[in-house]
């Protein structure tokens, strides 16, 4: 399932002391909670449950099932104020949290889970970056951190303000934008593991609202080589690119001795002048060398 862009919700900050104590959680910073208490904010996560995702809960439920669920890696929570109750939503670590709701199903018995609060005053735009800031599992892929600074667009931060909280460059974040808005078809494409979503970012960069045809027929073309991820080789006139580039040195010669020809005078001026400015900047890198 696609992770949302647009997560609408509010959260009313609550009571830590007042929520541990309901839940009977100990430790006062590194908090120890029940498993059963602590819930998942629909939607918040943007994780891409995908095979890659599976195949790494299924790991980490291993794992717990043989060390347990490690102190040092604790989740993150926010204590929201809903109605009379004081909630506990994981905000990091969802992963971890999965994992171990996986590995009790099978026989272990982790009851209880250390957990970091959220300082009084964290903003959901603040739980947002923390997506992407605060991972320190398993790193979030390029179109995971498209949803996050889609999130961010929408809460409207500029893509300077995104890129500059994310620590990202403005034209990376730009190119995440462009991607989480391209059509559904490429977002399927790139979210399959049919196409990078450098490559896809770069087709829509170039070819505007030809970009799905164009990726389309590269896929094809990989898929006619056995391939199921198209790569830049399968990209059309890649063939005819890697050809200009061999043939360039014979290329440079023959226009040397076409402005030798005495003919040369008879080009029109335009072309001539065309054709000079081209030697020249030719000449002058290769002088440089």
């Amino acid at each position: 399932m696609e992770p949302v862009t647009q997560f609408d919700t509010t959260l009313v900050a609550g009571n830590v002391k007042t929520a541990m104590r309901d839940v009977k959680a100990s430790s006062r910073d590194l908090w120890s909670v029940d498993v059963g208490a602590i819930r998942i904010l629909d939607d918040f996560n943007v994780r891409l449950h995908d095979a890659a995702w599976k195949t790494h809960i299924r790991a980490l439920a291993n794992s717990m099932k043989v060390e347990g669920f490690y102190q040092d890696k604790p989740l993150a929570g926010y204590v929201a104020k809903e109605g009379d109750s004081q909630v506990i939503y994981v905000t990091d670590g969802h992963c971890r949290y999965n994992a171990v709701l996986l590995a009790n199903s099978e026989g272990a018995e982790i009851d209880r889970v250390p957990v970091v609060v959220s300082a009084q005053g964290t903003s959901l735009e603040d739980l947002t970056v923390s997506l992407f800031k605060s991972n320190s599992g398993k790193p979030l892929t390029p179109y995971e951190i498209a949803v996050v600074c889609k999130r961010l667009s929408r809460y409207g931060w500029s893509i300077d303000q995104i890129s500059t909280r994310l620590d990202l460059t403005d034209f990376y974040v730009d190119g995440l934008l462009r991607l989480i808005a391209a059509p559904a078809d490429i977002r399927s494409m790139v979210m399959e593991g049919q196409v990078s979503a450098s490559v896809a970012i770069q087709a829509l960069r170039s070819k505007g609202n030809k970009a799905l045809a164009y990726l389309q027929a590269a896929l094809a073309k990989a898929n006619g080589a056995g391939k199921t991820k198209l790569t830049a080789q399968h990209l059309p006139g890649r063939d005819f690119e890697k050809y200009i580039k061999k043939s360039a040195p014979k290329l440079f010669d023959t226009l040397a001795e076409v402005k030798a020809d005495p003919g040369y005078q008879n080009i029109s001026p335009e072309l001539r002048e065309k054709l000079d400015s081209l030697l020249d900047e030719l000449n002058t890198k290769k002088e440089a060398e």
